[in-house]
């Protein structure tokens, strides 16, 4: 495994597919989502969140973490980029024609670059 500098930020992403059917799992997923959260990662969009850390050691420290959330059903996926990685994302967002807001046209897309 490479290892960056212990100042260099790096990103980590957790995608996950959890199981909603039941109660019971719709409560999980609700636990694991507020613990992920609580261990410092912010969505980006539904099922995939994103944490920064500093350093090899909160990487490591940070997945330990999710490892030890994770729900017995289900796949949670963690990801490591670096700094330059995240701000070369490239965001599309895409709208649908809406009545109640005049503002957006039909099949507008917005490229969003970092």
């Amino acid at each position: 495994m490479h290892h960056a500098p212990i100042g260099k930020y790096m990103y980590i992403v957790c995608f996950f597919d959890l199981p909603t059917q039941t109660k019971r799992e719709r409560k999980q997923y609700t636990i694991f989502r507020r613990k992920l959260m609580q261990a410092g990662f912010v969505m980006m969009q539904y099922s995939v969140y994103i944490a920064q850390v500093r350093g090899t050691h909160q990487v490591q420290d940070r997945i330990d973490k999710v490892k030890s959330l994770s729900p017995k059903n289900g796949e949670v996926r963690l990801l490591t980029i670096t700094d330059r990685q995240f701000d070369r994302m490239e965001m599309i967002v895409n709208y649908e024609y809406s009545k109640s807001d005049e503002s957006l046209k039909y099949g507008c897309q917005t490229i969003i670059e970092f």
